[in-house]
């Protein structure tokens, strides 16, 4: 199995989003990297791949909850400003951008990886929508079961970014803010977020019992960084990425006009929200 294999999984197949939208090639490890490369097979513009981002956009923005709220409210009085008062969805340029991104990073693991994994949904708890959230990017959690048939917990932790034109600078942001001595930031959120649910507290005990530290030593974390941008993605990346993290994948997306489709996407999910009867 190769490594990039090990660390996430295949590359997703049908009917995930991602075998219809990307291909993939994984490039050949070395002791300073491995890096799996993504690249277009339709258009940035194709209306699936807008409707299944836009779609995927709410779900990450706005709980189960408050999208009843929203259908219940849909055919009453003021709708709109009772919409807008409970907006989740940010319009700051540099916020779509980043959301989008972590997004997809998210979508992407868990379609390699066949199941949907532990997460908090953090987007959903944003005081201040058009900011970025702080913490971890993405921390999603898989319980497995060892040889011996104990439960082991595996961390998937990402660093995701947007940028018009790569350049060697942000591929070295990624590459140092995911090195070998990182540790997840958001792994008590994520605990006492599953906690508040009961059908969640299992989950959260279970989760509670294991150290952060302990889970990295038996290197139980998968690094994974995540760039979206152009058509030179994977020129720049190919050149510079280098990390002394072996257990980091750097993971590119490069289309034309990427800007255009989280932009598009947004407008779809804005809709969405305008008219929720769909969702």
């Amino acid at each position: 199995m190769s490594l990039h294999k090990q660390l996430i999984g295949s590359h997703p197949i049908t009917p995930y989003i991602f075998e219809r939208w990307l291909n993939c090639t994984d490039i050949e490890p070395t002791d300073e990297r491995c890096y799996r490369s993504l690249n277009p097979k339709i258009p940035s513009t194709d209306p699936d791949l807008i409707q299944w981002l836009g779609q995927k956009l709410v779900h990450h923005h706005y709980d189960e909850n408050r999208i009843q709220k929203l259908k219940q409210k849909f055919t009453e009085l003021g709708f709109p400003e009772y919409a807008e008062q409970h907006r989740k969805l940010p319009r700051a340029d540099k916020t779509k951008k980043g959301n989008a991104t972590e997004i997809l990073l998210i979508e992407y693991i868990e379609s390699c990886q066949n199941k949907a994994l532990i997460k908090a949904y953090k987007l959903r708890y944003n005081p201040n929508v058009d900011q970025a959230i702080k913490g971890d990017d993405m921390l999603l959690v898989d319980i497995l079961t060892n040889q011996q048939g104990s439960e082991e917990v595996k961390l998937y932790l990402g660093e995701a970014k947007f940028r018009k034109t790569p350049t060697k600078t942000i591929v070295d942001t990624i590459s140092e803010a995911l090195g070998k001595e990182k540790l997840p930031l958001s792994y008590s959120f994520l605990v006492d977020e599953l906690n508040r649910k009961d059908e969640s507290k299992a989950i959260a005990d279970l989760l509670d019992k294991f150290l952060v530290k302990e889970i990295k030593d038996k290197g139980n974390i998968c690094y994974t960084g995540f760039l979206l941008s152009n058509t030179d993605t994977f020129k720049v990346v190919d050149t510079h990425f280098k990390s002394d993290n072996p257990t980091l994948i750097l993971i590119s997306i490069g289309i034309e006009n990427p800007e255009d489709l989280i932009n598009e996407a947004f407008k779809k999910a804005e809709e969405m929200i305008a008219n929720p009867t769909s969702l």
